[in-house]
């Protein structure tokens, strides 16, 4: 096993995840209210997305990418409606029912929301790729060593949600029911934005203009 492209891999799944986003405001908030272990799942979710842009991105699987990139209008009218829905519900959520319905709170809900969110965007794509070919990591026609590209990307992408889910697991408890609203009304007019973004980004897309 090339444990250098491992550790770079990592690190590239790491990096790529952090970024506040809405499934990172997803993270925070399931932590917040239903526990580290429901938080951390709805990250893997994201980061099962991620697997999957670095499987296209590591084996040169043009063809599921150019099917994606022809299809980027619908994803992203499904994914912008997603995220608003999800921010409203974020938004309205009562800080103090720690008990949410079975559905809200399963780990399965959480992974298939956030892995929905990911994998709606596929301009993503085009970042895995960009990022995979200025570290090293693009396809150089070995299956061996694209399989640990993805292990790595995957690997590096849970750490860091693992890493969020800890870090905002320590607040658990400790804030009171005010403190708590206001976060739940902030990441839920984030995660609107970001579906007002995605929307607004078909105004010129031959979608709407077709």
């Amino acid at each position: 096993m090339d444990l250098e492209l491992f550790v770079r891999a990592l690190v590239v799944g790491y990096v790529v995840a952090a970024p506040v986003g809405p499934v990172n405001l997803v993270c925070i908030h399931r932590t917040l209210h239903m526990g580290r272990m429901n938080g951390f799942m709805a990250g893997v979710g994201g980061a099962l997305a991620d697997g999957l842009f670095a499987v296209v991105a590591a084996f040169g699987l043009t063809a599921v990418s150019n099917w994606m990139l022809s299809h980027d209008g619908w994803m992203r009218l499904f994914g912008g409606i997603f995220l608003v829905i999800l921010g409203l519900r974020t938004f309205f959520t009562e800080p103090h029912d720690r008990s949410m319905k079975a559905d809200e709170g399963s780990v399965p809900h959480a992974m298939a929301g956030t892995f929905l969110l990911t994998v709606t965007n596929p301009i993503t794509i085009l970042g895995f790729a960009t990022v995979f070919a200025s570290t090293g990591l693009a396809s150089d026609g070995s299956y061996s060593n694209a399989a640990i590209t993805v292990a790595g990307v995957f690997g590096g992408s849970v750490a860091w949600w693992l890493t969020l889910s800890l870090l905002v697991g320590l607040l658990r408890g400790k804030l009171e029911t005010r403190g708590l609203k206001l976060i739940n009304q902030i990441s839920g007019v984030a995660i609107v934005g970001f579906g007002i973004w995605a929307l607004a980004s078909l105004i010129d897309h031959p979608l709407l203009a077709g």
